[in-house]
């Protein structure tokens, strides 16, 4: 019994080992499987170590190679920089040349003063061609310099755009008799169209309104056109502007929009009597402005002579159209009285009645200046004179608009003027100096106004340029058919181009100054130009 338990508990022990070596063969067998993966996991990423060592001696060497060139580089660089600066000292003094050249080529071109009939002061359009013009200069043609790339188009992006369109279809056959054609990449075209301006027909009903006492009858006003009037104030506006700013004669405006010359004057007419009180006013506000420019021009008043004038400041212009050019014109505006006013203009005696600061136009006295020279090329002391004086008027002029503190400015300004009186006081024997000279010695008081401050010019460019729309309406139109059309054409005139100086639209204000107007004969429009 004992022997058969033992042998029983011997077969349970050995399936026991048994089954302990089973499970440690099957450990044994799978960390050989184990090794076996990380075996070549290990020649794996041996084989990239290596990989990576060959890349890093193939970098290394690029890198080399890269620090080399970049050493390179930055001698060129530095060399480049060199070029560069001697390119600009070259540009200076290339442009110093062309000066020179230049200055050398009109000397060389000097006219004789016997062209035109106004020698320097003659108008372009009265100037004759010279009689011993060089071949060469006869072949100069006039555009870009020959190799010069051009801009180019400025295009606009799509986002900019009003409208984006399509183009579809099939182009035309090839002229190699290709079977079809086959599509590529869409191709962008920038266009600028303009849709015409046009204008509409508005029809008003109104109730007529009867008053139930004494039976008066009434009906509301229409908005924005003169009572009674067929044209509304926008049209008005705009074709006013047209003419009296723009320059545009009457009749193509008329043509135009398809009305009568008759019916475009008689709504200048009207346009200018309800805003002659603001003309008036605007006369009066230049007793309060401290600088002026005054010029005056030929003009036509039913076939005589007449005038117009301007006087004008940075933010307001005044026109007058008289039949006379007797000082009582700008009386009319500045009376007598003492005024603290900078007016500047040319040496018309017809200013000598303001009681003002008056000072020169420097560019009449330089061109005089040049005129004499001209008169008189090979006398040594009027060579010699000019040569001192023509710099000192120069360099006059541009002292305006300095940018220089005022107590800086006066010191350079007095300097330049002691120079000036130098010259002038000099002892001449010719005659003409010695008219020129008296222009300085009489009136002393009127040409060193711009001493005082560099807000004061030394010329009348200003007034020069205000008044050249009207010189092209007399040129273009032959002026006015009567006093009431020289009234309309300065009332209108003085408000669209004091508008303008204001940076205001023009067109737009005077259409809201006639909206006003109509509702209130006595509206304040000025407040439109202060807006």
């Amino acid at each position: 019994m004992l022997k058969e338990s033992y042998g029983f508990w011997a077969k349970k022990r050995i399936a026991e080992l048994e089954r302990h070596r089973d499970a440690l063969f099957d450990r044994i067998a799978a960390a050989k499987t184990a090794e076996m993966e990380l075996f070549t996991r290990f020649k794996r990423e041996e084989h990239q170590r290596q990989e990576a060592e060959i890349q890093l001696s193939a970098l290394r060497r690029e890198m080399a190679l890269l620090q080399i060139e970049n050493r390179r580089l930055q001698d060129l660089t530095a060399e480049h920089a060199a070029l560069l600066e001697e390119l600009e000292k070259s540009r200076v003094v290339l442009k110093q040349e062309q000066r020179k050249v230049h200055r050398l080529e009109k000397q060389l071109n000097r006219r004789t003063g016997k062209e035109g009939y106004f020698g320097l002061a003659t108008p372009s359009a009265l100037k004759i061609n010279k009689p011993k013009t060089t071949p060469e200069n006869r072949a100069k043609k006039g555009g870009a310099p020959i190799g010069h790339p051009g801009h180019g188009r400025t295009d606009f992006p799509i986002t900019e755009a009003d409208q984006v369109s399509e183009v579809n279809g099939i182009p035309r056959p090839c002229s190699c008799d290709g079977s079809e054609w086959l599509p590529g990449k869409v191709v962008e075209h920038c266009v600028i169209e303009r849709i015409p301006a046009r204008t509409i027909k508005h029809f008003y009903l109104k109730t007529e309104f009867t008053c139930s006492v004494c039976g008066q009858r009434t009906v509301l006003q229409t908005p924005d056109v003169v009572p009674g009037g067929l044209y509304g104030n926008s049209v008005v506006a705009h074709l006013l502007t047209e003419h009296y700013l723009h320059g545009l004669t009457a009749g193509a405006v008329c043509r135009r929009e398809g009305i009568g010359e008759g019916t475009f004057f008689k709504m200048a007419a009207r346009s200018a009597a309800l805003l002659t009180p603001a003309y008036e006013q605007l006369q009066q506000s230049l007793k309060t402005c401290n600088l002026i420019h005054a010029d005056e021009t030929g003009w036509r008043n039913d076939g005589d002579k007449a005038y117009g004038w301007i006087f004008i400041h940075p933010e307001l212009a005044v026109f007058l159209f008289r039949n006379t050019r007797s000082g009582k014109v700008p009386r009319e505006i500045f009376g007598t009285d003492p005024l603290d006013i900078n007016f500047v203009s040319d040496r018309y005696k017809g200013y000598d009645c303001l009681n003002v600061n008056r000072q020169y136009c420097y560019v009449h006295l330089l061109r005089d200046l040049l005129s004499l020279e001209k008169d008189f090329p090979e006398e040594p002391e009027v060579t010699a004179f000019v040569a001192s004086m023509k710099p000192l008027l120069k360099a006059a002029i541009a002292m305006y608009h300095s940018k220089q503190e005022i107590t800086d400015y006066i010191l350079a300004a007095t300097a330049l003027k002691n120079r000036i009186v130098a010259a002038i006081e000099h002892e001449a024997n010719h005659p003409g100096i010695q008219t020129f000279q008296d222009i300085f010695r009489r009136h002393p008081e009127r040409c060193f106004q711009w001493v005082k401050s560099p807000e004061i010019p030394a010329e009348n460019n200003l007034a020069e340029r205000g008044l050249r729309p009207s010189v092209i309406a007399r040129k273009i139109s032959f002026g006015s058919q009567s006093e009431q059309g020289m009234h309309t054409r300065e009332v209108l005139m003085t408000f669209l181009h004091t508008a303008r100086l204001r940076g205001h639209d023009p067109g737009v204000i005077l259409e809201r100054a006639l909206n006003l107007l109509c509702l209130d004969p006595q509206a304040d429009v000025l407040a439109l130009l202060a807006s």
